[in-house]
């Protein structure tokens, strides 16, 4: 099977994303051949050209698509630059895998919709949550009806970040015109994952709430103003009955958690070593099953099973599943990997969220 040329815009080894994601995940498949690296400088670009070896580098990206060479392209830069790289890339008819969030604004993503329109190359999002295995178990467990009828989805999805206190170097996640709050990145992610295993909200109701206006830089003598929120409180109806309730919050002890209640058990999905992003991975899974609640005279932590723990590289191997799903859609014009309109109906959820925060209203037009 031919392999796929892949070149990475934003591929800098200092780039703590690509560097321990994107990179290692294509050195390692048999699918993809790294051909190209595309940064801001030369020297940057060159610097990892040189380590990965045989790579073509370039400080400008539109260069890099106008190579045979490449197939498909990685967008591994800050989300405000997405929208224009996105869209060069598919005029150039380079397969797309963009991280999340696709875009920033409600016109950079509808014009991006209509360039993937009028064309034939694949894309993906890097929504790489529901490439876990754990995550995978428990959509087929719910699915078979093995806890038989969902009663109710609770959610919780906690950060160290975005509360008084940053690095330099992520700075810009604490202004919301970089696209990089607590409710987009975080939340995002949390978000998909449910609507992977029950399908699309049809409701929601929200409210926020902001601790804290401005943040010390943890590595300069200085603070700088946040204008993004801390917490989210999200309650409403998923696949078209299921009571949800989610807390999303900022600045405090880190934690994902996902419960989910059926009629006949009780899933948990939940991360043993969390920074509150569900799709870095190291997901565990614990079971409680029984015939009804009238059979449960008292809730005990034996109940509990533990069915699923994972023990592999954080967060490289949901990354490198991701890649090898994609691969299989170029090569084979399949479609199993999350793709821009699910990063579309996503945004749309976001959306309601921040209206309904903001209004007080609860919306039903996702």
């Amino acid at each position: 099977m031919r392999k796929i040329k892949a070149g990475i815009i934003g591929g800098s080894i200092r780039n703590r994303w690509a560097s321990s994601t994107h990179i290692p995940a294509l050195l390692k498949s048999e699918l993809h051949e790294i051909t190209a690296i595309a940064t801001t400088t030369m020297a940057s670009a060159q610097e990892s050209a040189d380590q990965i070896g045989n790579v073509a580098a370039y400080d400008d990206y539109k260069e890099m698509l106008k190579s045979n060479a490449v197939d498909m392209v990685i967008v591994s830069v800050k989300a405000p630059y997405h929208d224009e790289i996105v869209r060069n890339a598919i005029r150039a008819n380079k397969h797309v895998y963009c991280e999340w969030p696709l875009a920033v604004t409600k016109s950079q993503i509808d014009a991006i919709m209509t360039e993937i329109s009028r064309s034939r190359v694949k894309h993906a999002i890097g929504l790489q949550s529901r490439q876990a295995d754990e995550v995978k178990w428990v959509k087929e467990v719910i699915d078979n009806g093995e806890i038989g009828k969902i009663l109710s989805v609770n959610m919780k999805s906690s950060t160290q970040a975005k509360g008084n206190w940053v690095d330099s170097g992520s700075s810009y996640i604490l202004d919301r015109s970089n696209g990089a709050t607590l409710l987009t990145i975080n939340g995002g992610h949390a978000l998909d994952l449910v609507s992977f295993l029950f399908g699309h909200f049809t409701e929601v109701q929200a409210s926020h709430h902001t601790h804290y206006t401005e943040a010390r830089i943890t590595d300069q003598d200085r603070s700088i103003n946040k204008n993004i929120e801390d917490q989210y409180l999200i309650q409403g109806k998923i696949n078209s009955g299921i009571p949800i309730s989610i807390h999303l919050q900022g600045g405090s002890y880190p934690q994902f958690m996902l419960e989910i209640q059926g009629e006949r058990g009780i899933i948990r999905l939940y991360q043993n070593r969390s920074i509150g992003h569900p799709q870095y991975g190291g997901m565990s899974v614990s079971i409680a099953k029984y015939d009804s609640s009238a059979a449960i005279t008292t809730s005990q932590n034996n109940d509990f099973t533990v069915v699923m723990e994972d023990t592999k590289e954080f967060p490289l191997a949901n990354v490198y599943r991701a890649h090898q799903s994609f691969a299989e859609d170029i090569l084979t014009d399949s479609h199993q990997t999350p793709d821009f309109h699910n990063a579309a109906y996503l945004h749309r959820l976001i959306s309601a969220i921040e209206e309904s925060a903001r209004t007080g209203e609860r919306i039903r037009q996702i």
